[in-house]
Parts: C-alpha cells; sequence; structure tokens
C-alpha cells in the first residue's frame, strides 16, 4: 500500500475547503468549451470530452466543480494536467459518480483540495488511484453479496441510485485508510464508517433502503475485503 507516503497530506487535507471563486453557475457547453481551448493532446481531450460530455448530462459531474477543476489544471504542464485528469476519465467511462457538487465525497474536489495545498502532482495521482480502485473494489463487493444490483452502466446511461451508496462506502472506506491512519485489521473501520454513512442518512444523502443497509448488511469483513481487493486489483 501507498498509504504512507498518501498520510503526508492526510490532516491539513481534510481540514482545509475547497477554494471556491464566485463564478456564475456555467452550462455543458460552457465546460466543454472551455476544456476544448485547454493544452491537452487531441486523443485525450477527446476521450474525456466524451465521457465528460455524458457524466454531466446523467448527474456523474456538475458543470460548476467540473469547470473550476479545469481551470485549476490549465495552468499545469500537459501532462501532469493528463495525469491527474486520465483516473476521472477512466472513473466516468466505468459510470462511476466523480462529483457531487461543492461538498460531499468527489474525485475532482479531491483534486481541487490537493492543488490548494501545494502537493505533487505525483502525490495527487496516486490519491485519485487509491479512490478509484476502491470505487472498483466496493461495487464488486456489494454486487457480490447482493446488495447492489444494477450492473455497471457507461457514463451516458441514467445514473443508478445504487451508485450514490457505493461511492460513499468507498469513500468512508479510503478515507478511513488515506487520513485516518487507520489499517485494514484496524476494529475502528467499521464504525468510522458506519457513522459517515449514518451521518449521510440523515441528511437525506442515501435512501431509506440504502440506510437500512447499512445500519444492517454491512460488516467489519466487508470493508476489509473492499480494501483488500483496492490494493490487490488482481482478485477482482
Amino acid at each position: 500500500m501507498r498509504i504512507a507516503l498518501l498520510s503526508l497530506v492526510a490532516v491539513v487535507a481534510l481540514a482545509q475547503p475547497v477554494v471556491v471563486p464566485t463564478i456564475p453557475c456555467p452550462t455543458p457547453e460552457e465546460v466543454l468549451q472551455f476544456l476544448a481551448g485547454m493544452n491537452l493532446s487531441p486523443e485525450f481531450r477527446g476521450a474525456l470530452a466524451s465521457v465528460l460530455a455524458a457524466g454531466l448530462a446523467t448527474g456523474r459531474a456538475t458543470p460548476t466543480v467540473s469547470l473550476l477543476l479545469l481551470r485549476d489544471l490549465s495552468s499545469l504542464p500537459r501532462e501532469a494536467a493528463e495525469r491527474l485528469l486520465e483516473p476521472i476519465r477512466f472513473a466516468l467511462a466505468q459510470g462511476f459518480i466523480v462529483d457531487t457538487g461543492l461538498t460531499g465525497s468527489s474525485m475532482m474536489n479531491e483534486v481541487r483540495k490537493l492543488l490548494v495545498l501545494g502537493r505533487r502532482p505525483e502525490e495527487i495521482e496516486g490519491v485519485l488511484k487509491t479512490r478509484l480502485a476502491m470505487l472498483l473494489a466496493t461495487r464488486s463487493v456489494l454486487t457480490r453479496y447482493g446488495l447492489v444490483h444494477a450492473p455497471p452502466l457507461p457514463p451516458d446511461k441514467p445514473l443508478p441510485p445504487e451508485e450514490r451508496f457505493v461511492l460513499e462506502v468507498a469513500w468512508g472506506v479510503s478515507d478511513f485508510l488515506l487520513w485516518e491512519g487507520g489499517t485494514l485489521t484496524d476494529p475502528r473501520l467499521r464504525t468510522f464508517v458506519q457513522t459517515r454513512l449514518n451521518q449521510l442518512c440523515a441528511v437525506g444523502v442515501l435512501s431509506a433502503e440504502q440506510c437500512s443497509w447499512s445500519a444492517t448488511a454491512l460488516t467489519l469483513e466487508m470493508f476489509q475485503e473492499i480494501g483488500r481487493l483496492a490494493f490487490q486489483p488482481e482478485r477482482r
């Protein structure tokens, strides 16, 4: 695991807010127009534009955060920008949610936060790859246990409500490992993730059915399995 390296940004990363300039809410077309003008390779720009357009249309990303992220990355060298956008592009292509708005679980906001903290692109890329691995592992484990029923859908298809549940479970497990200094053998893992899910239930982010699942069906062993799969992808 690369948790030891990634934990260098732990406490301070959580304490800092994402910088949010005052901008009018952009349209998806404005986001894609900005992307079209970025210094990216034509091949990569085209691949990202395709899935981002679909994700914006189906709620897997929001125009405001997408535009803010692209603006942040536009000042980086092309190779660095592409390396940070690639995990997001891949996640969108797999049908995952990459942004839930200006607050909440968001690969896009995570990049913005770490850029504000002055973290090196290599460190940010490592965090993104961990988040992506957790998403893939969480979907696999929850599907195996019958808590997720919808098959993975491409980003241009309607967003299944289960994807938000996948996102939040994955985020809880990876938050514990990345930023809390925890390990997969730490018994606090279940309490940490369950507390986070309970908070999301209380504010209506998760449905009543998902709240019931989180309270009764999720176990420490499931969370540990998610972590093992994330760091041993050959087992998926």
